[in-house]
């Protein structure tokens, strides 16, 4: 997949083009619809698949107080639409200038001048262009005029209702990560960096990773069986999200115990997949209980991600 900032990036040897527009964030079950449909008609069609997105969100623009907090970051976003076989991607800075332009303008000048876009992919309630004005019926007249072809791709649904971003960020927040997977399609994940810590983990007998985390979406506080990912290998991991009231440490912290491993993480970059929620995080008037119940939370991400984490190398093969 290549992969241009802006619309007057594109070269003229990656036209024409069939286009389908949005966020995309988070790559659920309903993008993944329309994506999918995007790539079957551009090689039907002898045409470049190109997904065209916008960064940052709109609202951060537009109103900031109202912004959503990101489901994946856009380095992730990239990854999961280059996954689905797209041959172009147009990273569209979201300016006040850009807000501006009226949805015809934007349809004539961009998608169709600068695109070349032959056929447009789109969902039901696609919104575009100054104040929103731009909708399936104004696709629908410049379609019937012969400017593009029009391709409707209808809502996916999950769970007996539609599938979008904003429902998956609601599930996540509550932590019904398990419901958020079905929507997704995968289960959520964030990344970051393993950076110093306390180093309290070591001394309970349950060393942990401090992932210094990427995105902005975060499941509730608590507990979570998870899926560790580092450098092509993937372990069954314990995650504590959240504070730490057992020890007077109220600065919330992803601290990951990946099961079977031994070696030096910091400076690594780790994902982690989120499986399952185990349990509230609690304070323990004992260091011995705490020890105790981590047990029992290793126990139960044996169990549930032991599944989920494939092949694990030995202890020790994947030290760093």
């Amino acid at each position: 997949m290549r992969m241009f900032r802006g619309f007057a990036l594109l070269p003229a040897e990656f036209r024409p083009t069939a286009v389908a527009m949005g966020n995309f964030d988070g790559v659920h079950l309903g993008h993944r619809a329309l994506l999918g449909r995007l790539v079957d008609e551009a090689t039907r069609r002898g045409l470049r698949s190109c997904a065209v997105t916008f960064f940052p969100h709109p609202l951060k623009v537009l109103a900031p107080e109202r912004a959503p907090t990101m489901i994946q970051s856009l380095e992730d976003r990239v990854i999961e639409i280059e996954r689905l076989g797209v041959d172009l991607l147009i990273v569209v800075p979201f300016t006040l200038e850009l807000a501006a332009v009226p949805a015809d303008d934007f349809l004539a000048d961009h998608l169709r001048g600068r695109l070349g876009c032959r056929v447009l992919i789109a969902g039901g309630d696609a919104r575009f262009g100054r104040d929103r004005t731009g909708d399936v019926e104004m696709l629908r007249r410049d379609a019937a005029s012969g400017a593009f072809d029009l391709v409707l791709v209808p809502a996916v649904e999950a769970d007996g209702a539609r599938v979008s971003s904003s429902r998956i960020r609601r599930l996540i927040g509550a932590g019904e990560v398990e419901a958020a997977e079905r929507l997704i399609g995968r289960p959520f994940s964030i990344s970051g960096e393993v950076v110093f810590g306390a180093g309290r983990g070591r001394t309970l007998g349950f060393p942990t990773a401090n992932v210094l985390a990427d995105g902005e979406t975060r499941p509730r506080p608590g507990v979570y069986a998870c899926v560790a990912e580092v450098a092509g290998s993937s372990w069954p991991a314990a995650v504590h999200l959240g504070p730490i009231p057992t020890f007077d440490s109220p600065r919330p912290v992803l601290e990951a115990h990946l099961l079977g491993f031994s070696g030096d993480l910091i400076g690594t970059r780790v994902r982690v997949r989120f499986l399952r929620y185990l349990r509230d995080i609690r304070k323990f008037d004992r260091v011995e209980d705490l020890v105790a119940q981590i047990a029992q939370d290793v126990d139960e991400t044996r169990r549930i991600a032991g599944r989920s984490a494939g092949p694990t190398p030995a202890p020790g093969e994947a030290r760093r």
